[in-house]
């Protein structure tokens, strides 16, 4: 009797044990970030006025996140690329605000932090789902961009019924959808990243980390090549708005030191745990707008052709056709300076003319409000 007893209280005992260090070890991330964001508040405290810190429970962590524009507003999960934090979308809380959008702006990789090489896409997507939880936020629109895309597009694969729309600003795919003739058209430094990290992660690492110690006005020279349009490279010269944004954004960024370099291209490499071809199942009442820039040789306009035939059963090549057609015999552009090329269902891409690797985060107001204010026009596109 004793003994069947002893059975039975032994799995609840266990149960209880591992429920309670989850929790500590939950408990613990939060005590560290919440560590890591006084070190940086001691900095630079104007730059964490609008941080908040949630613990996730289920996740067995804690993430760090900004709240910008109206507080009652339409809830909108802003995602952010490579080499800038959540920090990064303060810049349009006036616009959030006056479009009654309330911006939930998680910090994936950099700033507040903690780095961890386990961590994978599928990690991110599960913490911001939690995060959104907690905020008893039950359904949203999304907008990423650059290297942000790449957990929507997890989240798209994870949970579609949560999304309302999906803007996409220089999308990118995992490197495994991607075939050797796209990876060939990549910028040189994004190949030889992906090269070093595949193969000498702790090399590129130690690179990154030297590269850091540049200042960041010549940091941001790196984005400058022959394909970015006139307002492309006059966003980039010395005193504009849109460089002075960019680089206190990136100086927020590695204030926590620069290994999410190296984690966030590694993440490019994982094998993911969704395949394309089951994206129009799962995610095609998803009203989704991919936003290109015709001569991007980062975010290929391929990739947003790759996600668009996979939401839409088209042939990739067939999307692509289609591109370039649009191109060049363009329609009309509207006000926000995007063009539609390409609709079939709830899924549209929007090609910026003449503009290049730094679009996606240049044009991300006309983005934004192209997104919230259209919806496919299927009826002249469709095919």
């Amino acid at each position: 009797m004793i003994g069947n007893i002893a059975c039975l209280a032994l799995p609840v005992y266990l149960s209880w044990k591992h429920i309670m260090q989850h929790l500590k070890s939950s408990t613990e991330s939060t005590q560290q970030l919440q560590q890591i964001l006084r070190d940086c508040q001691a900095i630079a405290p104007e730059d964490y006025r609008a941080i908040r810190i949630s613990e996730l429970r289920s996740c067995n962590s804690s993430i760090a996140y900004y709240e910008f524009g109206d507080p009652h507003g339409a809830p909108l999960l802003c995602l952010h690329g490579l080499s800038v934090s959540g920090f990064y979308f303060g810049q349009f809380d006036a616009v959030l605000r006056a479009m009654g959008l309330r911006a939930i702006a998680p910090c994936l990789l950099g700033g507040v932090y903690q780095a961890d090489a386990t961590v994978t896409i599928d990690t991110l997507a599960s913490r911001v789902l939690e995060l959104m939880d907690s905020l008893s936020i039950a359904q949203f629109d999304v907008v990423g961009f650059s290297w942000g895309t790449l957990t929507e597009l997890a989240l798209m694969a994870r949970a579609p019924e949560r999304i309302g729309k999906a803007g996409f600003l220089g999308a990118m795919t995992p490197i495994a959808f991607v075939g050797q003739r796209q990876l060939d058209q990549l910028k040189g430094d994004v190949r030889l990243s992906l090269t070093m990290v595949r193969r000498v992660p702790r090399l590129h690492r130690s690179l990154m980390a030297m590269i850091l110690k540049m200042p960041l006005e010549k940091m941001l020279d790196q984005f400058k090549d022959e394909h970015l349009s006139t307002r492309e490279r006059q966003a980039l010269e010395p005193g504009s708005a849109f460089r002075t944004d960019f680089v206190r954004s990136m100086g927020e960024c590695i204030r926590t030191g620069g290994r999410f370099f190296t984690d966030g291209w590694r993440m490019c490499l994982d094998q993911p745990t969704y395949a394309l071809d089951a994206l129009p199942r799962r995610a095609a009442s998803i009203e989704t707008h991919l936003y290109v820039a015709e001569h991007d040789n980062v975010h290929l306009p391929w990739f947003s052709a790759l996600i668009a035939a996979s939401l839409t059963g088209i042939d990739v090549a067939e999307v692509d056709r289609r591109l370039q057609t649009s191109v060049s015999q363009p329609a009309s552009v509207g006000n926000d300076g995007y063009y539609q090329v390409y609709a079939r269902g709830q899924c549209s891409i929007w090609m910026m003319d003449g503009a290049g690797r730094i679009a996606s985060v240049l044009y991300f107001e006309e983005a934004l409000r192209n997104m919230m204010a259209h919806a496919p026009a299927r009826q002249a596109l469709a095919g």
